[in-house]
């Protein structure tokens, strides 16, 4: 078989030869698409079912954006109560929080400040928690997350977190796909409700519902 250059190659054949790898290009598999969901593997990178719900990067800056600036008030608020002793007591401690919560809860209350969990925001969690619970080891995930789930619980939005109802343990597979928070604010789950709390203020900044099915 002839060895054929560049130079002595038939235009009709360059021609046909494009238009061949054009055609199969346009065939390739995206390995991204094509990838299972896991929890290594999120719908942050990997376009989630739409059954889940998908979500431009725009949406999670606005969630960080929001965060922020609860984060600023939560702050210009603190610093103007006592601060607590190197070792305070657990009344010490009861106190600093309700009085913090008060605060924050009137602020928000004044101002009259939206939702940090947005729509489109709510939609991404609930992605982004089924597609643990539904990919590898999400049955052994969810058992770790029911096993403290309190069920049943009145929630309010910048209401105090109940005293008598225990916090669900968050398996680390689960808090990894999530965004990242500050220190003073943690995920929680209360039934399918991901909260979202302001711990030293021992509040429920906000939260969403509908998560996960937690009866299968």
């Amino acid at each position: 078989m002839r060895n054929l250059t560049r130079n002595a190659m038939p235009r009709s054949w360059i021609v046909v030869l494009a238009l061949g790898g054009f055609v199969f290009a346009g065939c390739e598999r995206n390995p991204a698409k094509d990838a299972p969901i896991t929890s290594a593997n999120s719908p942050a990178t990997v376009n989630p079912p739409a059954s889940i719900g998908t979500v431009d990067e725009s949406v999670v800056q606005s969630f960080a954006k929001r965060i922020d600036e609860y984060m600023a008030l939560h702050k210009q608020l603190d610093r103007g109560l006592k601060a607590l002793p190197n070792k305070p007591t657990p009344l010490q401690v009861d106190a600093k929080q309700r009085a913090l919560g008060a605060l924050i809860a009137k602020a928000r209350a004044d101002a009259k400040v939206g939702d940090v969990f947005e729509p489109k925001m709510q939609t991404f969690i609930r992605g982004l928690v089924q597609s643990v619970i539904k990919g590898p080891n999400g049955r052994t995930i969810k058992g770790s997350l029911m096993d403290e789930n309190p069920m049943g619980v009145k929630l309010e939005i910048n209401g105090r977190y109940p005293d008598t109802v225990p916090m669900s343990t968050m398996p680390p597979e689960m808090l990894a796909p999530l965004p990242k928070l500050p220190e003073e604010l943690e995920y929680r789950f209360v039934g399918n409700r991901l909260i979202l709390l302001d711990t030293p203020a021992h509040i429920i900044v906000d939260y969403v519902t509908d998560t996960f099915d937690v009866g299968k």
